[in-house]
């Protein structure tokens, strides 16, 4: 008897461990969202205006779920409050609030009342969606390009699994650029942000025609150094 329950409790043991290595894991956890969860960036940024007219500055950006509510769907939106300093010494300035829901279908990011979607589920390589086709603006095409077991932080720490989302990679090497791609970890969120969206001048009265000078647009660059739970 004493070896029939010895037997039993093994298999037992095994069953759960066959269930956990089997447990679906959400796409959903590529953007986090639980109260007190905050993450840290490096941020540069550059405006151009025009020709002899830019503004460039260097900042840290802190993000944080703040709040939650149950919406219309019947699923909950998360309230984010954005922060900035210029200094990592410096004390923070609260910037503004941003809003997060996950559907089964994907990720919703509220920035300034304009709601994008960020990640399209299932979260798989190839996949493609209108990131504006819960606003007004014009179509807007982003690709889930690679998917990935490791990704490493600022810091050196490996962490995973991670997926790359390109919303857009356009150029023409006499006019304009337009690249804009997001990196997202498991469990972490969004861990790189690149941003450039410039216009090259093309006046011959201005500048030399081909040598990509900047005449307006902005580049942008936001790097995770930071994340935990408050």
């Amino acid at each position: 008897m004493r070896k029939f329950y010895k037997y039993l409790s093994v298999l037992l043991v095994l069953a759960a461990c066959a269930e956990d290595e089997t447990k679906p894991v959400s796409d959903a956890e590529y953007f986090p969202l639980r109260k007190g969860f905050y993450q840290i960036y490096n941020a540069s940024e550059t405006n151009y205006f025009n020709i002899d007219d830019s503004q460039s500055r260097t900042f840290q950006l802190k993000t944080e779920v703040v709040d939650s509510f149950l919406n219309q769907e019947g699923g909950y939106t998360y309230t984010i409050h954005r922060s900035e300093r210029e200094t990592p010494s410096a004390a923070w300035t609260f910037k503004d609030t941003w809003s997060v829901r996950t559907t089964p279908a994907n990720v919703v990011v509220s920035e300034e009342n304009v709601s994008y979607i960020r990640i399209a589920f299932p979260a798989v390589t190839n996949r493609a969606w209108d990131g504006n086709a819960l606003n007004s603006l014009e179509a807007d095409e982003y690709v889930l390009a690679a998917t990935g077991k490791k990704y490493q932080l600022e810091s050196g720490e490996e962490v995973g699994p991670y997926i790359q989302i390109v919303q857009e990679d356009s150029a023409d090497p006499i006019t304009f650029m337009d690249k804009r791609q997001e990196f997202y970890v498991r469990n972490i969120g969004l861990v790189k942000q690149e941003f450039t969206d410039i216009i090259y001048c093309s006046d011959a009265d201005d500048c030399v025609p081909g040598t990509q000078v900047i005449e307006r647009g902005r580049i942008y660059v936001q790097t995770l150094i930071e994340y935990g739970q408050n």
